[in-house]
């Protein structure tokens, strides 16, 4: 039976968030043929033998040998993916399965869809933690020259024909970062894309990043690499 959409779940370390986001995916798309495939990043609190033991035939485990990191661990699950399109979101319930059956209809119309925490309608229960991370978006769309709000947050259904056709090592590597690189290689490949608002989630189990400043410098370093690379690319071209 074909698939037409696979749910990529990297996850390092959740073993009580994963499970009942399962349960609630195939909720979700219980009305279209669908796969989950989870990327454990070397967990050492049992997220490996938790789906081991929960022998559901929907979902696939990737285990890696060796840290790999957010945006490797994403390509291996696309690298493995069988669906027509790609779904990719957080393990923990920061990016809410309820979004998933208007990201599937929204793939009728459109080639990708990106969900922003700073579209119209979107956000998220911290003021401080909104005012940061819209603050730092704002400043990437800047440094891009993107009209992409949220360039950061990671939850996104695309075509698999548009996944294959972009530079997958240029992207896919680093944390969170990857997903500015996946924007704007995206946006070169097609103009069917549609920014949708998002409420973010809260997670339910275990303690989320809790170096927020660190996170904010290792990522204005990659959109200053990152800009630096495309605006060198451009002046290139125009020689």
């Amino acid at each position: 039976m074909s698939v037409a959409v696979s749910v990529i779940l990297p996850a390092y370390n959740e073993r009580d968030n994963v499970l009942p986001l399962i349960d609630e995916i195939h909720t979700a798309l219980s009305a279209y043929a669908h796969e989950i495939i989870v990327i454990d990043d070397q967990s050492s609190d049992g997220t490996a033998a938790a789906l081991q033991c929960r022998r559901d035939t929907a979902v696939t485990l990737i285990e890696t040998a060796r840290r790999m990191g957010l945006g490797r661990s994403i390509r291996a699950g696309i690298e493995r993916a069988r669906g027509e399109c790609i779904v990719v979101m957080d393990s923990d319930f920061n990016h809410q399965p309820r979004y998933l059956p208007f990201m599937m209809g929204a793939m009728e119309v459109y080639d990708g869809a990106f969900a922003s925490r700073f579209y119209p309608g979107g956000g998220m229960s911290s003021v401080w933690r909104q005012f940061l991370s819209r603050s730092f978006n704002v400043f990437v769309q800047w440094m891009l020259n993107s009209p992409v709000k949220d360039h950061l947050y990671g939850f996104f259904i695309i075509r698999r024909s548009v996944l294959e056709r972009l530079p997958m090592d240029d992207i896919f590597w680093g944390y969170g970062d990857y997903c500015m690189r996946l924007i704007y290689y995206v946006r070169g490949e097609t103009d069917r894309l549609l920014q949708f608002p998002a409420v973010n989630g809260e997670r339910r189990f275990g303690r989320g990043n809790p170096y927020l400043w660190r996170t904010f410098i290792q990522y204005a370093r990659a959109v200053f690499a990152f800009a630096g690379k495309i605006r060198g690319y451009s002046s290139l071209s125009n020689r």
